[in-house]
């Protein structure tokens, strides 16, 4: 409706401009028509247009948000599981130093109560281990020297017999 105002006002006026210049007039108005008629069709290309982008934004956006939080899922699990095996490593780790650093003051208090118990004079667990091993090495001796002993005890008393 708008459309058939502005071209009516525009006949209007050129009904109302001197003869001389109708032929002029005519195809100025319809130029003048034309770029009118084109610039409001532009316009309205333009405003579907950005309707269109706008629509297509808001498309590709959700798409694109949804896949974002995909990848940040995986990224959070990928990286719990690293943490994981992370401090399960630094755990296993710790234990490890920890092992020795008790094995090495084991050693150090075993050696300071050697000593003392030593220097008291009373005996200690090695030295009893130690005197076992003596006694075990004269068990065997007297038990090879008693054989041999009744070996040659036997030989005597045949030789007296015959």
């Amino acid at each position: 409706m708008d459309q058939e105002k502005d071209d009516f006002s525009e006949q209007q006026k050129a009904r109302s401009t001197s003869g001389s210049s109708q032929g002029k007039t005519k195809s100025s108005l319809s130029s003048s028509r034309r770029s009118s008629l084109d610039f409001r069709k532009y316009t309205k290309q333009i405003w579907l247009a950005g309707l269109g982008a706008f629509s297509r934004a808001e498309e590709e956006g959700n798409k694109l948000f949804d896949a974002l939080v995909k990848v940040g899922e995986e990224l959070e699990s990928s990286s719990e599981q690293g943490s994981e095996t992370l401090m399960a490593k630094t755990a296993e780790q710790k234990r490890a130093g920890l092992s020795d650093k008790k094995d090495k003051v084991e050693k150090i208090l075993d050696l300071g109560v050697h000593h003392s118990l030593h220097r008291i004079g009373l005996v200690t667990t090695k030295d009893l281990q130690y005197l076992e091993s003596l006694i075990l090495q004269l068990h065997q001796k007297v038990d090879l020297l008693s054989e041999e002993n009744k070996q040659l005890h036997d030989k005597l008393h045949k030789n007296n017999l015959s």
